[in-house]
């Protein structure tokens, strides 16, 4: 069987507490996630890439104008930053389950929960039952992450605490000075949400079948210098150190996809985001996933696009938000794009049942859907 991708995966643990900002302010309050979004790991590690590979004593940030641009290991990965496919897709490090080691995702916008605190049962429907049929009280959804090992659910599943730094005037090289009350001096004070230094987080990369040398490099990397670069905001002031264990890189060979498609009935399927979807500002719907179906089928077996019968999107429940980022290469924040919330689900189905479709869909939950596939954005899975 052929190697079609390497993955690598392992623990990212917070040495110091982390602040991967949400881009949301509450007065002075700069809110944090709880997870860490690939976008988020892709700088990091695209960072200290550069650092260890680069040939120059200063990197350009124009990489195209360098002279050992065609051998560049980053560039070559990196691609969708120089108009080129990217070799490497970063996925979305959620937190771990200690207690069952599952991994706390987005819980699915079909759940709901019964809001008596002595009852909380719990329903998985498209619809919400009128009231719970165990105790009469009313069912909301529930918003938060659901363990994949033993189901259990929190809102927060890691602890974010509060710290409060003074701005810093950098032409006087002192702590910044507003007129405070009576006109006197006072310092500028804003306070960062923070994750709390030792939550553990799962975090997986997946690696194009061609660059096994470098899946071997990124993992060095990881291991060696992503803990001095750091991940998300004030990194300077002491926060976001974090260290690199249980680091493994595996061959995946279509055998991978071969079980995986037994697993799937295409009679009838759900597809769960379980990060944003970024797809032209619409929902996914039968000829946009069939689509992806087919590239993410050519993208592992190597082979043309597959024909594959017809499916129908049956039920659907979504959330929106808006998606953006900061570009290492034009150094400012990305555009603002329309985006399904992970926690989605799409439910579809097809009159017969499809060893193509099902191995295409086995393989969609590695290529992923949409845009932004490298930053982590589109990733499924099948229900």
């Amino acid at each position: 069987m052929a190697v079609f991708c390497y993955r690598i995966s392992g623990v990212l643990r917070a040495v110091t507490p982390l602040h991967i900002g949400s881009g949301v302010r509450t007065g002075v309050i700069k809110r944090c996630r709880s997870y860490i979004p690939g976008a988020v790991l892709r700088g990091a590690v695209g960072t200290a890439l550069i650092k260890a590979v680069c040939r120059l004593d200063e990197p350009l940030v124009e990489h195209e104008k360098c002279e050992y641009f065609n051998e560049c290991v980053y560039a070559q990965l990196f691609g969708e930053e120089f108009g080129k496919s990217s070799r490497v897709f970063f996925r979305y490090a959620y937190p771990l389950h200690l207690g069952c080691s599952g991994v706390f995702r987005p819980a699915p916008r079909t759940l709901f929960r019964c809001s008596n605190p002595q009852c909380r049962k719990v329903f998985d429907a498209f619809v919400a039952p009128d009231e719970c049929d165990v105790c009469g009280w009313s069912v909301k959804r529930f918003y938060g992450f659901r363990c994949d090992g033993c189901g259990v659910l929190e809102r927060e599943p890691v602890s974010v605490s509060r710290v409060t730094l003074t701005a810093v005037d950098r032409e006087k090289r002192s702590a910044a000075q507003v007129g405070g009350v009576g006109g006197e001096a006072a310092g500028t004070l804003h306070t960062l949400e923070v994750v709390e230094r030792g939550s553990r987080f799962g975090f997986e990369i997946v690696v194009h079948g061609g660059f096994g040398d470098a899946a071997g490099l990124l993992r060095s990397v990881l291991e060696r210098a992503l803990p001095d670069e750091g991940i998300g905001g004030a990194k300077s002031r002491g926060l976001g150190k974090v260290a690199v264990e249980d680091v493994k890189v595996e061959a995946v060979d279509t055998a991978v996809l071969e079980r995986r498609a037994e697993e799937i009935d295409t009679r009838r399927f759900r597809v769960r985001l379980v990060s944003p979807l970024i797809l032209d500002g619409k929902p996914l719907d039968s000829s946009s996933l069939l689509e992806a179906v087919r590239r993410a089928y050519s993208w592992a077996f190597r082979v043309g696009k597959p024909a594959l019968p017809e499916v129908e999107l049956k039920r659907w429940a979504v959330d929106g938000e808006l998606f953006s980022g900061w570009s290492l290469k034009a150094g400012r924040r990305r555009r603002i794009e329309s985006a399904v919330s992970a926690g989605s689900v799409f439910e579809f189905e097809c009159e017969a049942e499809s060893r193509e479709l099902a191995l295409g869909l086995a393989a969609l939950e590695y290529y992923a859907v949409g845009a932004y596939k490298p930053h982590g954005c589109g990733q499924i899975l099948v229900e």
